[in-house]
């Protein structure tokens, strides 16, 4: 009987919280990536991870930061291996009340270790699309597609993550 009512609470409290949440404020998430090159003298795709946090002002409009691993690609005696450091801004447009689709553009300082170049860094412009699915108030789902200049190389990367809403 104990048990019960302490679940009752618990789930009680947990309902509370997700009626409260706002479509503003801070989250934090995290995902997978898929980074394809269309560089033909390396291998054309990899794995890797992304983990980011922004300040949602509204529905309409957030600032992010995020750590991207960029992967690792090799062919034709070259080596390439990758991390970015990205600043964006997200302009969204919501589809019915928990569905969000969004533009994003910023900049990234990037390093990657080129086996025939040596170790390089710098900055460029990102940019890419998104869509956005809040499962409850403050926990959600992304898919997104970004566009990264590194160098003389263009990656594509594809990311699939969730969020927390604070």
């Amino acid at each position: 009987m104990k048990f019960g009512k302490h679940l009752a609470a618990t789930l009680l409290t947990v309902v509370s919280i997700c009626a409260e949440a706002d479509d503003r404020g801070l989250y934090v998430g995290g995902g997978v990536t898929r980074v394809e090159t269309d560089e033909h003298a390396l291998g054309d795709s990899d794995s890797s991870y992304k983990a980011f946090a922004g300040y949602r002002l509204n529905q309409y409009l957030a600032f992010e930061g995020a750590i991207v691993d960029l992967g690792s690609f090799s062919g034709d005696g070259k080596e390439f291996e990758g991390h970015s450091v990205q600043a964006a801004v997200h302009l969204g447009v919501p589809v019915g009340d928990r569905v969000r689709l969004f533009a994003s553009g910023g900049v990234h300082a990037w390093d990657a270790e080129e086996e025939t170049a040596g170790d390089d860094n710098d900055l460029d412009l990102t940019y890419g699309a998104g869509i956005e699915v809040d499962l409850f108030r403050n926990v959600g789902v992304r898919l997104e597609q970004e566009v990264l200049k590194v160098g003389d190389i263009e990656l594509d990367q594809t990311s699939a993550s969730a969020y927390f809403l604070f």
